[in-house]
């Protein structure tokens, strides 16, 4: 509280003069003040905050990072689903290996698959298992491992596998150890003189 004080000239009744104080109250200043200053009210900083700023946010309060972190993960999930279904040279489904039946692999010679045994053959960009388990028949799988994918070589009178041990059979491409979930899909084989081809 302020005191304001003014001097009373003296009168017939005051043989002096005589201080006369008035009060100034805090309220009275707290009126004056709010009169000189702006009103604000929440409806206007409501709207201050939800409109974009230079953090990266947009209206609303949805942070733009954070939607453009959710279209991207759509995105992978998509492309992932995709490879998933993507079709490869052999279909495991059906258990037969497959190639345009147009154009034959012309794989590898009679003579160079020994009876009970088998070899490893490339041509035309495929690479097959040919195995001989008896004299003058002729079988070729898939040289992928049907549980991860590795290449298979032949040992003596089996199909292995050099990533997990997996055994197939010369005869049918059947799994005789795992942990191979299933054969090796067979191409289809025809002879053709000395010549073994693939379809």
């Amino acid at each position: 509280m302020v005191i304001g004080c003014g001097i009373v000239p003296a009168g017939p009744q005051n043989a002096a003069s005589i201080p006369r104080c008035r009060r100034i109250t805090r309220q009275s200043t707290e009126d004056t003040l709010s009169e000189q200053q702006p009103t604000h009210h929440p409806h206007d900083i409501t709207e201050a905050a939800d409109t974009a700023g230079t953090d990266g946010s947009v209206r609303g309060g949805t942070p733009r990072r954070s939607a453009l972190a959710g279209a991207g993960a759509l995105a992978g999930t998509a492309a992932v689903l995709s490879a998933c279904g993507s079709s490869s040279d052999s279909d495991q489904s059906s258990g037969k290996a497959s190639i345009d039946p147009q154009k034959p692999v012309d794989l590898t010679s009679t003579a160079d698959v020994p009876v009970g045994s088998g070899i490893k053959a490339s041509a035309d960009g495929v690479t097959a298992i040919v195995s001989q388990p008896k004299p003058g028949e002729f079988k070729a799988f898939s040289s992928s491992c049907t549980h991860q994918g590795c290449s298979v070589n032949v040992q003596k009178d089996t199909i292995t596998c050099p990533c997990h041990s997996s055994v197939f059979s010369l005869s049918d491409g059947s799994v005789q150890a795992g942990p191979a979930p299933e054969a090796l899909p067979e191409y289809t084989v025809a002879v053709n003189g000395d010549r073994v081809t693939i379809s």
